[in-house]
């Protein structure tokens, strides 16, 4: 329950700081585009997980160093080498999370993919997405000789993509 709740605060808190930021960076592409563009819709994914890293990382470092601490006091090298390296495995896999978050903007013209700094990363025409390869935990889109991938996961994302899905198989008319 809680967890649920969490969830649905920082994915509120996400989408809205999200739009703004994407609307102020599209508002040019949106003027060029203004016959064929469709209000965006956007979404975030990798957001939750790497939120969930950014909240519990600072509470283990405090559990990691207070048994660095104790081990020390007691001459047990051999467990502080251990918290140590849990300890930078984790800053490690926290900081490859938030590489991991994105922004997505979606229309008729197409998918927008944007970093968490709001950088434009890619712009896909409708026509790729379309040809998307559909898998049960992720969706690969071949744009000429790159590769992308959108992670389907339940607890960030995986209403958003199917929205999306739903978009394009009825956009059909171009």
């Amino acid at each position: 329950m809680l967890n649920h709740l969490i969830q649905e605060l920082i994915t509120k808190a996400i989408e809205k700081q999200a739009e703004k930021i994407i609307t102020k960076k599209t508002s040019k592409q949106i003027q060029k585009d203004a016959n064929t563009f469709n209000k965006p819709h956007f979404f975030v994914s990798g957001y939750y997980q790497a939120y969930a890293f950014l909240l519990v990382l600072p509470i283990l470092i405090i559990v990691l160093l207070l048994c660095m601490y104790i081990q020390l006091k007691a001459k047990h090298l051999d467990m502080v080498i251990i918290c140590l390296i849990i300890l930078f495995f984790l800053i490690f896999i926290t900081y490859k999370r938030t590489q991991k978050m994105y922004i997505l903007a979606y229309w008729q013209s197409g998918l927008i993919v944007y970093n968490r700094k709001g950088q434009q990363l890619i712009q896909i025409p409708t026509a790729y997405v379309k040809k998307a390869v559909i898998k049960v935990n992720k969706i690969i889109i071949p744009y000429h000789q790159e590769t992308w991938i959108i992670e389907k996961n339940k607890n960030d994302n995986l209403k958003e993509i199917e929205q999306m899905l739903i978009y394009f198989k009825e956009s059909d008319s171009f």
